[in-house]
């Protein structure tokens, strides 16, 4: 449970937002007036947990209520309530230090997963600022750095790849030593199958955390999706979580990813990649269909844009997905490269998929002599005959 300070001067609007977050079990401070709001948060500002605030409300305080309650709570969670007309005024007031912002009329689900996903980031923040500051007080916390971020990584990755009619998944992971951001996952999400792969610039615990934030992000789309929200959506999925992260992280930490959707009745793919290595669609004559990056990386560019590729599976078909610790894996300054994968993904095209990333995985370890210099995720994805 959360506690949300909803400051809104439409009366009407104040009661909604009441009504819908307390039904998905949070507690609510209401406001009608920034007297109002700077009162019921200087009263609770340790207990709340996310603040809604009417962009007219931030106006007529030249922003200046944003910016006390981040002075006095810099890891609290803000979401800007705003009209159309009133857009670029909410954009600023993220720059200001807003998580983020939801346009009116109010969508409920989208109220509710905005203030979980702020209560998430809100948590994060605060354990990383914990752990942050440990780290300069304890020597010893620096060794434990590396076992923490490897249990944040391994407890997110998938337990196992779901089981769905007419599809086969498989997929190789490996884990280096600096402890690198790679995820993946697979999703049943009604008429489509969900399925991701990112991959974080940053090693170690910061890499853990920018991951977290993104596969949080990711799991409420696949909410959404399950509510019947958001169909057909997907570029905008890649553009919002890029102002996520280009908003909300470092301006050297990025990342990379590759989203697809298949559309299980038509076996379309849909996928759209945020500066991703080229993914390929391994037919079963050998050929190859190369899905390249349909826009720049995650967090580095605010005016990003994306466009969504469109490929119609057949059976016999394999989808195959990776990241760049495949093609740079190397030993002796040589590196494993695009055409040994190729290769390897031509030769073994009549394979099963779990046959296919087996001999690909047992390729790169030989070649690498077993060593790793970035993680390594193969996930592989056949539309059965």
């Amino acid at each position: 449970m959360s506690i949300a300070l909803v400051i809104e001067n439409e009366i009407e609007a104040l009661q909604r937002i009441k009504f819908v977050l307390e039904l998905g079990g949070n507690k609510v401070i209401t406001a009608s007036n920034s007297e109002e709001g700077f009162f019921a948060f200087n009263k609770n500002c340790n207990s709340i947990d996310v603040i809604l605030v009417d962009i007219e409300v931030l106006l007529k305080s030249d922003m200046e209520m944003l910016k006390k309650f981040k002075k006095t709570m810099p890891h609290i969670g803000i979401i800007v309530l705003t009209k159309h007309e009133y857009l670029q005024s909410a954009i600023l007031a993220v720059k200001e230090g807003a998580s983020g912002y939801l346009k009116k009329p109010l969508n409920a689900e989208d109220l509710l997963v905005a203030v979980k996903s702020a209560l998430i980031k809100k948590n994060l923040l605060l354990e990383n600022a914990r752990m942050s500051k440990e780290l300069f007080e304890q020597r010893e916390y620096l060794n434990g750095l590396h076992d923490s971020a490897v249990k944040i990584l391994l407890n997110m990755l998938p337990d196992k790849l779901p089981t769905i009619p007419g599809f086969n998944f498989d997929v190789k992971y490996k884990s280096c030593d600096a402890v690198g951001g790679d995820m993946y996952d697979v999703s049943d999400i009604g008429d489509y199958i969900c399925f991701y792969v990112f991959d974080v610039s940053s090693h170690g615990i910061l890499a853990a955390v920018i991951s977290t934030i993104i596969k949080s992000f990711l799991k409420n789309i696949e909410y959404n999706y399950k509510q019947g929200i958001n169909k057909r959506r997907f570029p905008e999925i890649v553009l919002d979580l890029n102002l996520q992260l280009f908003f909300n992280t470092a301006q050297n930490v990025f990342a990379s990813l590759f989203l697809g959707f298949i559309d299980k009745n038509l076996k379309k793919l849909y996928t759209v990649s945020a500066g991703h290595i080229t993914q390929y669609v391994v037919k079963s004559d050998s050929s190859l269909t190369p899905l390249d990056s349909t826009g720049p990386i995650l967090g580095v560019f605010e005016d990003s844009g994306y466009t969504c590729s469109v490929n119609l599976l057949e059976p016999g078909d394999k989808i195959f997905l990776f990241t760049d610790g495949v093609i740079e894996a190397s030993y002796n300054n040589e590196m494993f490269g695009n055409d040994n994968l190729l290769k390897l993904l031509k030769d073994h095209c009549k394979d099963p998929i779990s046959s296919s990333l087996e001999r690909l995985m047992e390729s790169i370890k030989y070649f690498s002599k077993d060593t790793f210099t970035d993680d390594i995720t193969i996930l592989g994805i056949e539309i059965e005959k």
